[in-house]
């Protein structure tokens, strides 16, 4: 299966591969090429992070299967830093394989284009985006390997150098309109409700998603959401406390769960802040 060149496609799917056969798959800034062998499945990507690489915040979906011969000869004959490529043996490779979207392995720190500030007293929601995980599924369920669409920084939040949690950090556009919001299909939007309780105002410079807790969705248009996030700032609290609206988000019309929560436990969510999920508001 090919995608057209000139339009982003949904990326993810079931694919077919023959031995001594592979395919590409373009997603956001990153590349993956799957090809397997009688015995072998080699995966090879390529994070797409040198300055050359397109905007971690364009959209670029396209699955190419199957890709060129020559382009894997030449994958494999060169040394190349910016390629990762691992060997996955069996008894006999099977040519089923389906490549799924998941959300990431540990909260991200997502910082707006442009901080909001929510006055005393005033509920605002922001429509966040976070890059997806490609997860290379075999067909009984077990998974080869997963790779981010994006590297993230790694980043350490919370109250200390003790007293906190190793997360993620990324940029997104950050919308208070879902119409003005892109539609990517290597980023899953969070509908984020941000209620300001205390007296003064809130100044949203970045925000920690509990990504971990949440599930996958597909609406009818193939964008990716997850839960619903409450967020609710008290009076003389640092931080917020968290609810979980468990569920398609209202805006998902006509959507399917297509992954369940990586942690399903929610303890401690609906507790405030500096604890296991740190600081929610602030700058750096």
């Amino acid at each position: 299966m090919s995608s057209a060149e000139d339009e982003p496609t949904p990326w993810w799917g079931d694919f077919e591969l023959d031995e001594n056969q592979g395919g590409r798959w373009e997603v956001g800034p990153s590349t993956l090429w799957l090809y397997r062998t009688e015995r072998e499945w080699r995966v090879v990507y390529r994070a797409g992070i040198s300055s050359g690489e397109p905007d971690p915040l364009a959209d670029n979906s396209r699955a190419t299967v199957p890709a060129p011969a020559d382009e894997f000869e030449e994958l494999f004959g060169v040394e190349d830093d910016d390629l990762q490529i691992s060997r996955h043996g069996f008894t006999k490779s099977q040519g089923a394989i389906s490549l799924q979207p998941a959300l990431a392995d540990r909260p991200v720190i997502s910082r707006p284009e442009h901080p909001m500030h929510v006055p005393a007293g005033e509920t605002m929601t922001l429509y966040v985006s976070t890059p997806l995980w490609m997860r290379v599924m075999l067909p009984d369920d077990r998974m080869l390997t997963e790779v981010p669409s994006h590297r993230m920084s790694d980043t350490w939040f919370g109250t200390s150098t003790v007293d906190g949690e190793f997360c993620y950090a990324t940029r997104t556009s950050g919308r208070s309109r879902l119409e003005s919001l892109p539609v990517r299909l290597h980023r899953a939007v969070t509908p984020l409700k941000v209620k300001n309780s205390a007296n003064d105002p809130l100044l949203l410079e970045r925000v920690q998603l509990p990504v971990r807790h949440l599930s996958l969705y597909r609406d009818a248009s193939d964008r990716l959401w997850t839960d619903a996030v409450r967020m609710n700032r008290s009076e003389g609290a640092e931080g917020a406390d968290i609810q979980i609206r468990t569920g398609a988000p209202q805006e998902a019309q006509k959507s399917t769960r297509i992954q369940t929560a990586r942690d399903e436990s929610k303890r401690g969510l609906f507790t405030s802040t500096f604890g296991a999920f740190g600081a929610l508001f602030g700058s750096d």
